[in-house]
């Protein structure tokens, strides 16, 4: 038997990262139906190619091979890899957008002033760090993925994914090593760049939604933002 609601307790007490969770759910909506989307039109997309490819008629076999190879490949290349990357780069830039909002809105509502960040450091990083020491929150590992997210990010953002048009990439690639989820590759034919694997986004998603609503409550009840 299910225990019964006191709604003035219930309203009485106060909610941590309730605003973010939000936000993480819309960007977990957002891939969700963008690539369920994708899917749906690739397969509406693959049997109106291949009734062009039966409706065209060629007088050598071999053209007719040529052609349905042609065609049927441009149409994989634009659902596998050409709109699924960019939703995934759309996704994670959205993603590390949100986290960035959240702990930088913990900085202005700080108790205290904030040291220099060091130069080269992701700003978002350098607050969680600071926080995680004055709050003793062990977040060591998260904050050397956000790092490695934001060089991700960048990359994205400045140089479309590519590494030879990236600045860091020597740095980028190190970090890549050891994140599984992200590689380099040569997917888009372009060179190496960067490609985000199916269901890595969904994961890190679910990731932060436990710990960064967890980084807010723990600062603010050890009094280490504004009243």
């Amino acid at each position: 038997m299910s225990a019964k609601l006191d709604l003035n307790t219930f309203l009485d007490q106060t909610f941590f990262g309730i605003d973010t969770l939000t936000m993480l759910g819309d960007v977990d909506d957002f891939i969700e139906f963008s690539e369920s989307n994708i899917g749906w039109q690739k397969h509406r997309e693959l049997r109106r190619a291949e009734q062009k490819c039966n409706d065209t008629e060629f007088d050598d076999p071999r053209l007719e091979a040529q052609y349905r190879d042609q065609i049927l490949e441009g149409v994989e290349y634009r659902f596998d890899v050409s709109l699924t990357q960019r939703v995934r780069y759309a996704g994670l830039i959205a993603l590390i957008t949100t986290v960035e909002w959240v702990v930088l809105a913990l900085k202005r509502q700080s108790a205290f002033e904030f040291p220099t960040k060091p130069k080269k450091k992701n700003e978002a990083a350098h607050v969680l760090s600071v926080l995680s020491r004055e709050a003793a929150l062990g977040l060591e590992q998260k904050i050397v993925l956000l790092e490695t997210l934001s060089q991700v990010r960048n990359c994205i953002v400045h140089a479309a994914g590519l590494l030879a048009s990236y600045q860091y990439q020597p740095e980028l690639r190190q970090a890549l090593i050891a994140l599984p989820g992200i590689k380099v590759s040569n997917l888009n034919f372009l060179g190496d760049s960067i490609e985000i694997e199916a269901g890595f986004l969904e994961g890190l998603i679910k990731d932060v939604r436990v710990w960064l609503p967890n980084v807010e409550k723990a600062v603010s009840e050890r009094g280490l933002l504004r009243k």
